[in-house]
Formats: structure tokens, sequence, C-alpha cells
């Protein structure tokens, strides 16, 4: 089984938002910490497999990462 998360990274916020759904559940998590963040999708994902789905097995996560970085090039001169 595999979900598929999108990560988006909030710079106004300094928050990072994870998301996933399907016909048969919905999740929206967030964090200050990508790492903390992620661990807190794997126990979710992990309850929703097991609990709501009745799934048994090997659950893969792929994680789809959102985040826009800039910098002045005039400022590595």
């Amino acid at each position: 089984m595999e979900f598929v998360v999108k990560f988006t990274w909030y710079d106004d916020e300094k928050i990072w938002l994870a998301t996933s759904s399907s016909d048969s559940f919905a999740m929206t998590l967030d964090h200050g910490s990508f790492d903390a963040l992620l661990e807190r999708v794997k126990i979710t994902m992990y309850d929703i497999a097991e609990n709501d789905l009745g799934y048994k097995g090997e659950v893969k996560i792929k994680l789809e990462i959102d985040r826009t970085v800039s910098m002045n090039v005039d400022a590595f001169a």
C-alpha cells in the first residue's frame, strides 16, 4: 500500500503542512519542524492503514515536497 503525502512550507507562518486524501480517508497535519511532522505522518498513516482501512503489511509513504527558497546572487559575490 502506498500513500502520497504533500508537504508544503508556509514561510509566513513558519510551518509545514502535510496533506493526503483518497476516497476512504483524508489527513491534514502541521508542524514547524519537517522531521517532527514526518514522524506524525508515519503514526497517522499507520493508524489509517490498520484501523480505518483494515490493512496489514508494508506501507510506503511517497513524499511530494513543495518549498521555494530564494537567494540574492549578489550576496555571494
